[in-house]
């Protein structure tokens, strides 16, 4: 087994954020107004190439929703309809810098429960620049985006004489020449262009009465050219700023605001967004204070802090009951860089499959309540957090909105894609394997999520656990990255999905396209509901699949369900009777089209094209197209050119196109694109085809010309030949890059007297062995000259741990036999047999856990050797060690007395080095520079060996036996000792070991040799801690010490310190924790493996036994074990093949021509008609086999290289005939029949 490493450290797979930059040029607020002053249709703003700037220009045209007057209904009549929700949060990542970007992660905000919002505020999107990935998502389920001005609080804005900052883009803005504003038609017209309906203040600064006038009246012309250019232009304003300049919070709408707000006749303000005081009695007020001014009081939003308070309300008139009692809406504030609601999304760890998973659990639950059933809610609750086991609890926001739909228009298609995956998928086949996130490319979700009936189409307590289950999923897709899947046992369920006010005839047709993972009966029937009767329901059964597994496209009529005229579809859903507790069944497209309908989808132009980096076996590149005449001057919808999307492609020169991704922009971007691993053969051209609305059609290919791909980011990673080393065992180190240029020099240095112990020069690879146990630096001086040190790359380990077995030879008893003699094959090698310490497996959210009890005060030492898989850092990084208590109020219960933490790439600091802070560090977003592991990084997939030790003020860091950081900290302190209403410093801190928390990934990967001392241990004691201790010869001072060799009765982990064997660890995960907010949560037990291998320098309990498994083609085996005893029935020259297997790896050899068996004609082919018959031969499917006499028969289908394809049993009378089918592919196969353990007969058949 090879061992790939990175020879620079920075294999870090970023989970929140990409680990490849962002390509993309960006502008803050000041690039943008100097650039807005001279911007006309066709310019960019600030350095945005042609390129970028597609990025930001939304394609989509804006959707108008059902409306009464188009005969909209609801779940619950009894909710208002009329009631707006905004999100002003961000829809970005923990560094507030991709925003909405296309990217190559899968991790990030896919927002999709739009039916329930109105307007997405976009808080970290400077004026006036919006990601085109947001506005078109937004713009297809007619939702208003914006952007935000955030001025800090008590600043002063003089907009009548700014010369910097907000106060000079307000002036530039807001300049008039003749009583008219110069700039508000142009404003307009440019967020028009780019797809911005909104422009949003964090209003809590200080002005004057003349500013704020006027920005008033700039506001109410913006409002008055909006209605000119036919484009809802918005203004969304934090209410802390009054309309004289002065900041008043709090105070509802009353003579301080409403010149702010406007009236009906010159609006001013389309979102007043009310502070989190408001209750019961103010909102009504202000309702009436609007009305008398001409306004629609659900323009007046009730504030929601969901970072400090989550979903709670204080009760009485500020309670969520009161609320929906009142004619005002609702808006979500939280937080600076990532929504709430996304961040907190860490219930089931902090990978980013779990954090998906979580993310999409936790909208159903905040939208459609607990039981994720708009027409099934909770009651009214005001005691949610984040953590979606509160949520569980929640009433949910359909209690106060109902769910609105933009499906008005015939093609509609939706293929559930969430805008991101694992992979990327066309019809049901991925191509191309890596993650990837563009939110642009999200289709209308369903329209609730999920309303499913039984089958008197009720709802309730006694029903719904009878109901089928519905999900979005990334296990596969049939196009993007996600589709639907129902599962689960019901008697009857109606699953509503759309809704719709589709004019249709009786020829347009509805089809589904599904997929059975068992079994093939769908148990399952289309239905639609037409408008003004949307319970009653009209019906076609969907077909039984031909078998499972297989993607199938039920196409139905609109006559089929009993339309013969015009009519109007208001409600599309699946009707799923009768299935059991394993039924599944994907949805990956449902659609409704019109077979009449020709589209006239227009092959783009490729423009610029930008290749941005090219490794060895991959590159990066952006490229523009265009379906208009490319100069920008006019805006272009993709509907105006009758498309729906756009494909990119690539294709190296002799080779076949593939498909990378696909994208709504006029831009796209790819990042790892394949290309031939070969320095001679590096042409590819980049290519781009519209696809039509139906989704059934498509342009030709627009291609690139042929563009040599350069070799510019060599990879400078290294591998080892072996996952384990013992001493004096030769190994290889080798560099992964194929075509890298030999490095200049390799050095193995031991780090404890930095003994260079190898060295080579000008070579890509060399051969070496290292005499002695321990661990070492690898150095690696590049072709360029630079330096990459790897520490503890390489880890030679004691032969009783166990070792990757070897074979030199397989030699057999005797080269030539007759038939039916036997042979024997042994082999001579090393098997690799040994005992080797347990490990435990860290799994995040999962963590292990220490009594507090252990260690007290500020004198100890930490130290424990781990191996982390991979790193998915947040913000901050990733939690190694934590001593804190969920029972602190934020922000204690995310730092407590001390934190060591694996950071992500920071000012001068290499991504994976180590930081150890305490309680009395304040910077929390950055480390304490002097305490980390500078020059030394962690390297996944290697052992790492950590000791962080303190006295007092005194602490020092050491990394794999050497001090990397000494440093003098005197506002050290301890919870216990600190005065803060926020601690409780009566309950005590635990220990840990990984999990997640806010800011900061858990730690995935294995753990061993965990010790906690009650003493500042010296260098020397650090070099003796590594080696571990036996069981009864511990240190004094070592109180906590877990080797994970022995389990308790009640499965927790024996602590052979000294403290006593009382103190047990266990494996827990925090449950029902809200993000910020972990009172309620508490810590749940997790099941957990030690049956791992732990650190290869220490022996232990966990046995290594190596498995010989001989692959012997035509031979009848005896016996088998590390000699294999067999004889032959037929004549020919035969092949032997070994491979040997233990938990550190295999090797595998083979023989050819090893045995040579005489005394019998082959038996291949020979058949005698008397006795046995195989016919016919060439076969399409399956064959015949004739037994001329009975008998138990075992019948093997092998391919011509003996590699089995299937085993078969089969008991026959004499004269029986068997079918066999043959399931491989087209070609030469061998059919062996056995009998009595001998073998009977052999044929070659053809498959055609």
């Amino acid at each position: 087994m090879a061992l790939a490493l990175s020879a620079i450290a920075v294999t870090a797979q970023a989970q929140r954020t990409p680990s490849h930059p962002l390509d993309i040029a960006t502008a803050d607020e000041t690039q943008w107004i100097n650039s807005f002053m001279s911007w006309e249709p066709g310019k960019t703003i600030g350095n945005a190439s042609r390129i970028d700037d597609e990025f930001f220009i939304s394609r989509v045209k804006p959707r108008k929703r059902i409306g009464a007057e188009q005969g909209d209904y609801t779940v619950d009549a009894t909710v208002d309809s009329k009631r707006k929700m905004c999100l002003w949060v961000p829809l970005d990542d923990p560094t507030s810098t991709w925003k909405a970007f296309p990217r190559y992660c899968f991790e990030g905000d896919n927002f999709s429960l739009w039916s329930y919002l109105d307007i997405h505020g976009n808080w970290t999107a400077p004026w006036v620049r919006c990601s085109a990935g947001l506005s078109d998502v937004a713009a297809k389920n007619g939702v208003k985006v914006g952007t935000l001005m955030s001025i800090p609080w008590d600043v002063h804005i003089n907009i009548n004489w700014g010369t910097s900052g907000h106060a000079a883009t307000l002036k530039m803005l807001t300049e008039s020449s003749y009583g008219k504003y110069k700039y508000a038609e142009k404003l307009v017209q440019y967020m028009k262009y780019y797809g911005i309906n909104g422009i949003g203040v964090n209003s809590e600064f200080k002005s004057d009465r003349s500013s704020m006038t006027r920005l008033i009246n700039f506001f109410a012309a913006c409002h008055e050219e909006g209605k000119k250019q036919d484009w809802e232009f918005q203004v969304y304003w934090y209410d802390g700023t009054s309309s004289s300049g002065r900041i008043h919070f709090d105070g509802g709408l009353d003579s301080h605001n409403e010149e702010m707000f406007g009236t009906g006749e010159k609006p001013v303000v389309d979102m007043l967004f009310f502070n989190y005081n408001w209750n019961k009695d103010q909102l009504n007020n202000s309702a009436s204070k609007a009305k008398s001014m001409n306004r629609s009081s659900y323009d007046i939003y009730a504030g929601f802090d969901i970072q400090k308070n989550g979903m709670r309300l204080s009760g009485g008139d500020r309670s969520w009951r009161a609320l929906s009692e009142t004619k005002a809406s609702v808006g979500f504030w939280g937080a600076h860089s990532q929504s709430l609601l996304h961040q907190s999304a860490t219930d089931d760890g902090t990978s980013d499959i779990a954090i998906q998973k979580a993310y999409l659990l936790k909208q159903e639950l905040c939208f459609s309540g607990g039981h994720r059933n708009p027409a099934y809610r909770p009651e009214f609750t005001d005691n949610c957090n984040l953590s979606n086991a509160s949520l569980q609890r929640f009433h949910g926001l359909s209690s106060l909105l109902t769910a609105k739909s933009t499906i008005t228009s015939v093609p509609f298609v939706s293929r559930f894609n969430l805008g991101n995956g694992l992979k990327f998928y066309n019809q049901g086949e991925v191509t191309f394997d890596h993650k990837w996130h563009n939110i642009n490319t999200q289709d209308i979700m369903p329209t609730w999520r999920w309303w499913i009936t039984n089958a008197e189409d009720k709802v309730d307590a006694a029903s719904y656990p009878s109901l089928i289950k519905a999900d979005l999923i990334f296990d596969e897709a049939y196009f993007g990255g996600s589709c639907l899947s129902l599962h689960g046992q019901t008697a009857a369920s109606h699953v509503k999905l759309f809704k719709t006010m589709l004019d249709v005839t009786a020829d347009n047709t509805l089809s589904i396209t599904y997929k059975l993972t068992e079994g093939n009966k769908t148990h399952a029937k289309l239905f639609i509901a037409l408008k003004g009767e949307t319970n009653k329901y009209k019906e076609v059964a969907i077909p039984d699949a031909p078998k499972a597994g297989q993607w199938n496209t039920f196409t139905a009529k609109m006559s089929d369900f009993g339309i013969t005229a015009n009519a109007t579809v208001a409600m599309i859903g699946i009707k799923v009777e009768g299935t059991t507790h394993n039924y599944n069944m994907l949805v990956g497209e449902m659609a409704v089209r019109n077979p009449q309908q020709a589209f006239n989808t227009k092959k783009p132009t490729v423009g610029e094209l930008q290749v941005l980096r090219g490794r060895y076996n991959a590159f990066d590149f952006k490229m523009r197209y265009y379906s208009d005449d490319g100069t920008g001057a006019k805006k272009t919808y993709n509907d105006e050119v009758d498309t729906w999307y756009y494909e990119i492609y690539i294709q190296p020169k002799g080779g076949k196109e593939q498909l990378l991704t696909a994208t709504t922009s006029w831009a796209a971007y790819v990042v790892d694109a394949p290309v031939p691993s070969d320095k001679a053969n590096r042409q590819v051209r980049m290519g781009v085809r519209a696809i039509s609305p139906d989704g059934l059609n498509h342009s030709d290919i627009a291609w690139s010309a042929w563009t040599d791909i350069p070799y510019d980011q060599p990879l400078h990673t290294a591998k080892l030949s072996k996952a384990v080393i013992k001493p004096g065992e030769e190994f290889t180190l080798s560099l992964e890059d194929l075509i890298e240029e030999p490095a200049q020099k390799w050095e193995v240095i031991r780090p404890s007297d930095k003994r260079v112990l190898f060295s080579a020069e000008n070579v890509t690879s060399c051969n070496l062995k290292l005499d002695e146990v321990g661990v070492y630096d690898v150095r690696l001086v590049d072709n360029t000259g630079q330096e990459h040190l790897n520490r503890g790359f390489i880890q030679v380990s004691p032969e009783s741990t166990g070792a990757v077995p070897h074979i030199e030879s397989i030699t057999p008893s005797k080269q030539q036999i007759k038939a039916g003699e036997e042979v024997k094959y042994s082999f001579t090698g090393k098997k690799g047999d040994g005992k080797v310490s347990r490990g435990l497996i860290i799994s995040d959210p999962n963590m292990f856990r220490m009594p507090a009890d252990l260690q007290q005060g500020t004198t100890y030492s930490y130290a424990l050797w781990f191996k982390a898989e991979s790193f998915r850092h947040d913000k901050q990084g990733t939690n190694l060690i934590n001593k804190n208590t969920i029972k602190d109020s934020w922000p204690h219960n995310n730092w407590g007395d001390l934190w060591v933490t694996i950071r992500p790439q920071w000012k001068n600091h290499a991504a994976n080095e180590v930081s150890f802070n305490t309680m009395g560090w304040k910077d929390h977003d950055d480390p304490k520079a002097d305490m980390m592991s500078t020059g030394y990084q962690v390297v996944p997939g290697v052992w790492t060996h950590i000791v962080v030790t303190q006295d007092g003020g005194r602490q020092c860091m050491y990394f794999n036996g050497k001090e990397v950081a000494n440093a003098f900290f005197g506002a050290s302190t301890r919870r216990e000792n600190k005065s803060d209403n926020r601690i409780r410093s009566y309950e005590l801190a635990d220990i840990f070991i990984g999990g997640g928390n806010v800011y900061k990934a858990g730690f995935n990967g294995v753990i061993d040799e965990v010790q906690v001392w009650d003493k500042f241990l010296s260098a020397e004691e650090v070099k003796q801690c590594m080696n571990g201790y036996s069981k009864g010869n511990v240190p004094a001072n070592l109180r906590g010490y877990y080797t994970f060799e022995e389990k308790t009765a009640d499965g927790k982990y024996a602590n052979w310190g000294s403290a006593g064997e009382q103190y047990k660890g266990d494996v827990v995960a925090i449950a029902q924790g809200g993000g910020e907010k972990t009172d309620n949560a508490f810590y749940d037990p997790r099941e957990n493996n030690n049956n791992v291998l732990g650190y290869p320098g220490i022996s232990g309990t966990l046995e290594v036994k190596t498995q010989a498994t001989w692959t012997l083609d035509g031979a009848n085996v005896i016996d088998k074990g590390d000699v294999a005893t067999v004889t032959y029935a037929a004549a020919g020259k035969y092949a032997a093949t070994l491979k040997l297997t233990n938990l550190w790896g295999e090797d595998t050899k083979t023989v050819t021509d090893i045995v040579e068996v005489t005394g019998t004609t082959n038996g291949v082919n020979a058949v005698e008609a008397a006795d046995f018959a195989l016919y016919p031969n060439p076969f399409v499917e399956s064959v015949n086999l004739r037994f001329a006499e009975g008998g138990e028969y075992a019948i093997q289908v092998t391919a011509v290289n003996g590699a089995v394809m299937q085993n078969t049993k089969a008991t026959a009378n004499a004269g029986d005939v068997v079918n066999v089918a043959i399931t491989g592919a087209k070609g030469l196969y061998i059919v062996r029949v056995m009998k009595n353990g001998k073998l009977y007969k052999a044929v070659k058949v053809v498959k055609e």
